[in-house]
């Protein structure tokens, strides 16, 4: 299939309720161009996977502001827990980072619902919405329309907990992008390829608390 396969949403052991180790990850993710690793609270993952496995990665971060979960991507420095969703919004975007909102109506998923969405939409604090998530048996329509009604970007995602999940969700864009801008142009021109996949995760291999700065297990 042509085109550019990224993953903006997948997780390794540094989010505390996954196991899956660097080694892992990197079998994981080869059939992707570019994965953004979102790990709960912790960056360490992403950029080592960057850095020392030469990973095409996206370093970011899935934060629970205390009124659901939002992603913030091309992060530097870890963005608090439980300031609320407006706070934490602008603080990804004063790193320069992009709002991603995962799982927007999934409840059982810290989802922000569709009426929070809409008001985040309204101020201008949202730039990519997650309307496939590979936890969810179908495309969240209402997110979708949310989205389509502002204009903004849509994203299909694994939510990868395992190694063999990632990318079982994704999104197909036109080429790499060279910076968050142009990653926001590519998906306004993307293709989400949503598949339900949702495997039992092994957590037996979970070995730190997200926030150290331990290394991964082999």
């Amino acid at each position: 299939m042509d085109g550019i396969k990224v993953d903006l949403h997948t997780h390794t052991y540094r989010s505390g309720d996954a196991g899956t180790t660097f080694d892992e990850y990197c079998s994981g993710s080869a059939s992707m161009d570019l994965v953004a690793v979102t790990d709960h609270h912790d960056l360490f993952a992403g950029s080592v996977l960057q850095d020392q496995y030469g990973l095409s990665v996206i370093v970011g971060e899935e934060i629970n502001t205390g009124q659901g979960e939002v992603i913030g991507l091309y992060l530097s420095s870890v963005v608090p827990r439980g300031l609320g969703l407006v706070d934490t919004c602008r603080r990804i975007r004063h790193q320069g980072g992009l709002v991603y909102i995962p799982h927007p109506t999934d409840a059982r998923r810290h989802g922000i619902g569709g009426g929070r969405l809409a008001g985040l939409c309204q101020a201008g604090l949202v730039d990519i919405v997650e309307v496939g998530n590979s936890k969810a048996v179908t495309v969240d329509r209402e997110a979708q329309g949310i989205a389509h009604a502002f204009g903004l970007p849509v994203a299909a995602s694994s939510d990868a907990h395992v190694g063999g999940a990632i990318g079982s969700s994704h999104t197909v864009i036109d080429r790499l992008p060279s910076d968050p801008d142009d990653l926001l142009g590519l998906l306004g021109d993307g293709r989400c390829c949503h598949q339900f996949f949702d495997p039992v995760r092994d957590l037996t291999k979970t070995v730190v608390t997200p926030g150290t700065s331990a290394t991964s297990p082999v």
